[in-house]
C-alpha cells in the first residue's frame, strides 16, 4: 500500500510540472503624448507672437493720443491658435490703468468714463472702420459668443476694436491718460 501511495504521489507531481512548461504571451504597446494648445497674437500684419501674462503684452495701435471730443480711433487685435490643438477664444476681461499702473484717478478717470467703446469680430483687418458705434464703457467686455479656432486649416480670429471720445465729454478729462488692456482667453477641451 505505501509503495502505491508513493507511486501515485511521483505521478502526480510529473502531471503538474508537465502542465507549468507550456506558456506564451502577447505584448502591446503605445505611445502617449499630449497635445498642446496656445493662442497667439498680432495688431498688424506682422508675425503672430505669444502676450500672455509673462510676455510683453500687445500694444493695440490705436493712434489715440491727443483725443478731443467727437474723435473716433479704429485698431484691430488679430488671434490664432498656436500648438498641435484647436479650441476657442473670446474677450473675457478689460482692466484699466493709468500711465503709472494704477487705478485712474482725477482727469484719468473722467477719462475713462467718458470713453465709449465697440468690440466686435470682423471678416477681415480691412472691415474695421470707425464706422462702428462706440456706445459701452472703456471697462465694459462685450457679450461676444466664443469663436473657434482651427488648428488645420489655420483660421484668424479679427477683433476690432473702435475707441469714441463723444462730443458731449466733459471738460474734467482734458489731460487725461488712460491705459485700457483687453485680455483675450482661449481654451480647448
Amino acid at each position: 500500500m505505501r509503495a502505491l501511495l508513493a507511486g501515485g504521489l511521483v505521478l502526480g507531481v510529473g502531471a503538474t510540472m508537465t502542465i507549468a512548461a507550456w506558456t506564451d504571451q502577447e505584448l502591446a504597446t503605445s505611445t502617449v503624448s499630449a497635445g498642446s494648445f496656445s493662442i497667439v497674437s498680432r495688431s498688424d500684419q506682422g508675425a503672430f507672437a505669444s502676450h500672455g501674462p509673462t510676455e510683453t503684452v500687445l500694444t493695440v495701435p490705436l493712434d489715440a493720443t491727443g483725443l478731443y471730443p467727437g474723435v473716433k480711433k479704429a485698431a484691430y487685435v488679430q488671434v490664432q491658435a498656436s500648438g498641435t490643438l484647436g479650441g476657442t477664444v473670446n474677450l473675457t476681461a478689460v482692466a484699466v490703468t493709468n500711465n503709472a499702473g494704477t487705478a485712474p484717478t482725477g482727469a484719468d478717470l473722467a477719462l475713462q468714463n467718458a470713453i465709449r467703446v465697440n468690440i466686435a469680430v470682423v471678416a477681415a483687418p480691412a472691415n474695421c472702420t470707425t464706422t462702428a458705434t462706440a456706445t459701452a464703457a472703456l471697462t465694459a467686455v462685450p457679450a461676444l459668443p466664443a469663436q473657434t479656432l482651427t488648428v488645420t486649416p489655420l483660421n484668424t480670429i479679427t477683433y476690432c476694436i473702435v475707441l469714441e471720445l463723444p462730443s458731449d465729454a466733459t471738460g474734467t478729462a482734458q489731460g487725461g491718460t488712460v491705459k485700457p488692456t483687453w485680455t483675450f482667453t482661449g481654451s480647448t477641451s
